[in-house]
């Protein structure tokens, strides 16, 4: 019995394909904190109000696009990189214009009426960092057969929730200690894992089929339509299910800072111990989805996460109490991994394995949609007069749509249930 649990349960996590998905998830969860939460926190120290500190999630609105150029990562050979291979070759151009991009942002030198130089680096790297998802993402779906497509979410999690614990954390440690130009470029060198991981896997095989316009970008989009007449009751889903996290997360750093707490609170409790707890949810998340299957998971995945919300009304209760900020953070990060985990088990599921790029680029864009959607985070604070319990019980409703969706999720036909063994 022992035997036959470590073979189902244990025994995928060490796979040298399924750990070397843990390393580039490193990279791949640095960025968007990089990029628009740790800046927020720069921003709010530097005395911006709260309406454009949450406008500047705008910046991420490149992931709400980055369907219509997943295709070029298919068929467009880099220079001199090409022999790597197609996927190689672009996470390494890739990571490498990530690191000058932060290295850039790091001598932005932003101020409350000079903001546009920190925007305009924000958006290239948002640009890049959606390149870098596409890429990722379909990396992982082709290289890991269906035995390894949960363990490899799983670990990908992992990486992604260590990458966001440095971006989120480091940032605020050496700008307390240095300033943000230190922070920056540290940050930057980081990146390199990816380039690292990179040039220690091997290449995916790919079929030698000529790719036309109609192959790499209108078929793989109409095949997701055309699968079931369920299609809108999908994509409403991918668009909802996240929408209340991401409130959160757009206004909980300028949250914890009004509230009293200090940048190496915020660095010490919602990064380090949160970012513990995310780890720690996406590995339940998975074993519910392994135990329940995908939908059951998603929904009791979706449920604990919006209850978790009510944490946020009991913080900004007590206030300045440090305690509850660890239970806080604590409850709602360690949900928020299960859910994150059942939600990227449920869109690999959804790609067809020879659309892996562009559907998945589709379905993550969608996913992005609620980023932008959660930019109007700071205009409704002030609209409630800073009441924050009014706005964190905002969130909880927000989270019903995604959930009830659910319930129609099973009439639209899944593309995939893994992927095949593409590599040796």
């Amino acid at each position: 019995m022992i035997s036959a649990f470590k073979k189902k349960y244990i025994d995928p996590y060490f796979s040298p394909r399924v750990l070397s998905i843990g390393f580039f998830g490193f990279p791949y969860g640095m960025m968007f904190f990089l990029m628009v939460l740790t800046p927020q926190v720069w921003l709010k120290e530097i005395g911006v109000d709260k309406t454009n500190i949450g406008l500047f999630a705008l910046v991420s609105f490149p992931y709400v696009f980055k369907f219509l150029w997943a295709p070029m990562v298919d068929v467009v050979k880099l220079p001199f990189l090409h022999r790597l291979g197609q996927r190689r070759s672009w996470l390494i151009f890739v990571h490498l214009c990530l690191i000058v991009g932060l290295i850039a942002m790091g001598f932005s030198d932003p101020r409350p009426d000079h903001l546009i130089p920190i925007g305009i680096i924000a958006l290239v790297l948002s640009f890049l960092a959606a390149t870098q998802d596409i890429i990722v993402d379909a990396y992982r779906i082709e290289i890991l057969n269906k035995d390894q497509s949960i363990p490899g979410v799983s670990l990908l999690i992992f990486g992604y929730r260590l990458g966001s614990l440095t971006a989120k954390a480091g940032p605020l440690y050496l700008a307390h200690y240095f300033n943000w130009t230190v922070a920056y470029i540290v940050m930057a060198l980081l990146v390199g894992i990816g380039i690292i991981a990179t040039l220690f896997n091997p290449e995916p095989v790919h079929t030698n089929k000529k790719r036309t316009l109609s192959t790499t970008i209108i078929e793989p989009f109409y095949e997701i339509i055309r699968r079931s007449s369920f299609w809108p009751a999908m994509i409403a889903f991918v668009i909802l299910y996240r929408l209340s996290d991401a409130m959160i997360h757009n206004m909980a750093s300028t949250f914890y800072l009004e509230i009293g707490f200090s940048k190496t609170d915020i660095a010490s409790v919602m990064n380090v111990f949160g970012v513990c707890a995310t780890i720690v949810g996406g590995f339940l998340g998975a074993a519910v989805v392994k135990r329940f299957h995908i939908y059951k998971g998603l929904f009791f995945c979706g449920v604990f996460h919006a209850l978790s919300n009510l944490m946020f009304v009991l913080l900004a209760y007590t206030g300045n109490d440090l305690p509850t900020f660890y239970l806080s953070v604590a409850v709602e990060n360690i949900t928020g991994g299960m859910s994150t985990a059942a939600f990227f088990v449920y869109l690999s599921r959804v790609c067809h394995l020879n659309s892996a790029a562009t559907q998945f680029a589709l379905l993550t864009s969608l996913w992005s949609l609620s980023t932008p959607l959660a930019s109007l985070s700071g205009w409704i604070v002030d609209q409630l007069s800073g009441h924050w319990i009014a706005f964190f019980l905002l969130t909880v409703v927000a989270a019903v749509p995604g959930i009830v969706l659910i319930r129609l999720l099973p009439k639209y036909a899944l593309g995939n249930e893994g992927a095949i063994d593409p590599v040796t």
